[in-house]
């Protein structure tokens, strides 16, 4: 019955937009005093009674998968209701010296749309591609748009829904807008519980509220460049973060020196504690963790 009434109440929750945030990317290697690649600001929520991890993140436009890792010792639907809760509504930015106007990095499950003529940024939690239908990686751009859409439902899951057109409506899984690349697409959903899990055929989910907003401020034509980038490097206020996350799709053979030639190639070696580092790496929380060497 809890877990009920939560998820209720979250079904008509509004988001908290996360940005626009200001950034200014490092101007070469070391620690560049003026950079600032790490936006957001952790945030505290009062848990009340009935609430969720499902209807926490959706107020506080997270994934799933991101409150709930970071909270690993909580079960999901029956949180200690009166106590607070920190939101780990902070983030590493992945790294592009030019971005495209929307980078998506699947490994943490989190899309970053770019305003480079203003140095601004806004983020979206999205849902990804199960392990057999893994989300692609490459360029991409926005070849079009299209409000209230159908759904063109691809060969291998018209037995499942018994045709291959779905018109537009609440049990469409599309959701109430889709951005086209090419066979896949950015779009909303009819089940925001799958935001920040692997939930889809290989397109890209996002919550009701953000796709709408997604859409209006992305034109057809948009570049649109989708990573996997599961360990960021970022600087604010002259100090070094790193932000772990689990290899979700298993490309990586082997987290710890991978991690290590980040900060290595960005010639941080000698200015990180080390304690810290090796902490983050193994706990990989998804979250940005301050590396400084100095305290």
């Amino acid at each position: 019955m809890l877990a009920l009434l939560g998820c209720l109440l979250g079904g008509g929750v509004v988001a908290e937009a996360a940005g626009p945030f200001f950034y200014r990317w490092p101007q070469g290697p070391g620690v560049d005093p003026e950079a600032v690649t790490v936006v957001g600001e952790p945030q505290v929520h009062h848990i009340v009674r009935y609430q969720n991890m499902y209807y926490i993140a959706r107020h506080y436009d997270l994934g799933f998968w991101e409150l709930a890792r970071f909270h690993r010792h909580l079960d999901h639907f029956y949180l200690p209701w009166d106590t607070d809760l920190v939101i780990p509504s902070q983030w590493v930015l992945p790294e592009k010296a030019h971005p495209p106007g929307y980078l998506i990095n699947v490994a943490e499950l989190r899309g970053y749309r770019f305003f480079p003529e203003r140095n601004e940024v806004r983020t979206y939690p999205i849902g990804i591609g199960v392990l057999d239908y893994k989300t692609p990686f490459g360029r991409f751009r926005v070849q079009s748009k299209s409000a209230n859409p159908g759904w063109r439902i691809p060969v291998g899951l018209r037995e499942k829904y018994g045709m291959s057109y779905m018109p537009p409506g609440e049990d469409n899984p599309v959701g109430s807008h889709w951005l086209g690349l090419s066979r896949y697409g950015l779009h909303g959903t009819h089940a925001p519980m799958g935001v920040g899990r692997l939930v889809s055929h290989g397109c890209i989910r996002h919550y009701p509220e953000d796709i709408a907003e997604l859409f209006e401020i992305t034109p057809v034509g948009t570049g649109v460049e989708i990573i996997y980038e599961p360990v960021k490097v970022g600087f604010r206020q002259g100090r070094i973060f790193i932000e772990v996350h689990e290899d979700i799709y298993f490309k990586i053979p082997a987290m710890l020196p991978y991690a290590v030639q980040k900060v290595e190639s960005r010639g941080l070696a000698g200015k990180i504690n080390w304690r810290r580092f090796l902490k983050a790496v193994e706990e990989q929380t998804g979250a940005p963790v301050d590396i400084s060497s100095e305290p």
